[in-house]
């Protein structure tokens, strides 16, 4: 099974350094602009089905890629982004300034930080990594897409490599990126085995 995960086209909380978190965003012209780079490098792929993130902005990322690949749209609410909680809709400078102590444990050790109201960078991969598995056992011999953002894809990246989520932040997913997994046969029902195998950049 060969699956492109993508993150969303730019917003302007990409621009402004803000985060979006749940809200719902819609792409800039940049955005959509980056996202039809994407489809031509797409095209002839092979990609049969194409999945999203229930989020506007990967809603639109979704939209636009189908039209190039004639596919059609499925939305899965797993790929959704991380929930901030008291964390969304702000920039890193207000974050900085409202709350000191979680950013500094946010910049130097994101996956202890555990506040109410925010999903944990745990949580985020193994729902990512939970549902890769429910697709390994539907999409077998298939090439798939999903559109999704950023801290899903940092947190697969990690999963893959067998590197700490405290890594978290040393990972950067540019805005309308694909990132090609072949995903294997489980070893058990624990494992998954994956393989980062090529970057798709949209620009």
């Amino acid at each position: 099974m060969r699956c492109y995960l993508i993150r969303h086209g730019e917003i302007l909380s990409n621009v402004k350094k803000v985060y979006a978190g749940t809200s719902q965003e819609s792409l800039t012209e940049k955005g959509e602009e980056q996202v039809r780079a994407l489809a031509e490098r797409l095209k002839g792929r092979g990609i049969r089905i194409l999945y999203a993130s229930p989020l506007r902005r990967a809603v639109q990322t979704a939209d636009i890629l189908a039209g190039y690949l004639r596919v059609p749209v499925i939305i899965e609410k797993e790929l959704r982004e991380i929930v901030l909680g008291p964390l969304e809709g702000l920039s890193y400078e207000q974050i900085k300034e409202r709350f000191p102590e979680i950013w500094k444990r946010w910049t130097q050790a994101p996956a202890e930080l555990k506040i109410e109201g925010m999903e944990t960078l745990e949580e985020v991969q193994k729902r990512i990594v939970t549902l890769l598995k429910r697709w390994q056992q539907k999409h077998e011999d298939e090439r798939f897409a999903a559109v999704t953002h950023l801290a899903v894809i940092r947190c697969l990246l990690l999963y893959t490599m067998e590197r700490s989520l405290n890594d978290y932040r040393k990972i950067e997913i540019p805005n309308a990126t694909a990132f090609v997994f072949e995903v294997n046969k489980k070893r058990n029902d624990n494992y998954l085995s994956l393989k980062l195998v090529e970057v798709v950049p949209g620009s």
